[in-house]
């Protein structure tokens, strides 16, 4: 077989995976790297368990699955504390993705706050499942992402705890 012919599904599968497979190139906001690469990090780090918290897994009727938590940096939580109808860049929140048993972790979704203004380009939108987070759905103004995310405060659905 001819070594094209072997990377051709390779190809293909990457083109046609839920990530935009482009890096959007915005370097560090709040000390997260907006790189797919770095949220990724990020989140596996679990570096964003110190923000302010929803107490514990509950129930949610989101696309993410039947189990969250949210968390939000202080950005966001002193945006939504002040009712601002636009949240400022650097506003950043995680939901972790659990499974029905809610007690298992199975992935993240991230939500960063990256230009000024109002609009779904002002966003990138992550989410991940593990223990690979391969074929990540990733990107400014994800298409799968901000439908639902727009009927949020600025795209953001979840409340303060």
């Amino acid at each position: 077989m001819r070594p094209f012919a072997l990377l051709l599904p390779l190809l293909f599968a990457s083109a046609c995976g839920p990530s935009s497979s482009v890096d959007e190139g915005l370097g560090v906001i709040q000390q997260l790297d907006t790189s797919e690469q770095g949220i990724t990090a990020f989140v596996r780090s679990g570096q964003y368990t110190s923000w302010l918290a929803e107490p514990s897994v509950h129930d949610t009727r989101a696309p993410h699955g039947s189990k969250v938590r949210v968390f939000f940096n202080d950005v966001v939580a002193r945006s939504l504390r002040e009712g601002n109808a636009i949240h400022p860049v650097g506003s950043i929140l995680v939901k972790e993705l659990y499974e029905d048993d809610g007690k298992t972790l199975r992935g993240h979704a991230l939500d960063v706050k990256v230009s000024e203004g109002a609009g779904k380009d002002t966003w990138i939108f992550y989410e991940g499942f593990g223990p690979t987070y391969a074929n990540n759905y990733y990107g400014r103004a994800h298409s799968t992402c901000h439908g639902c995310h727009s009927d949020g405060q600025d795209y953001v659905t979840s409340p303060l705890p």
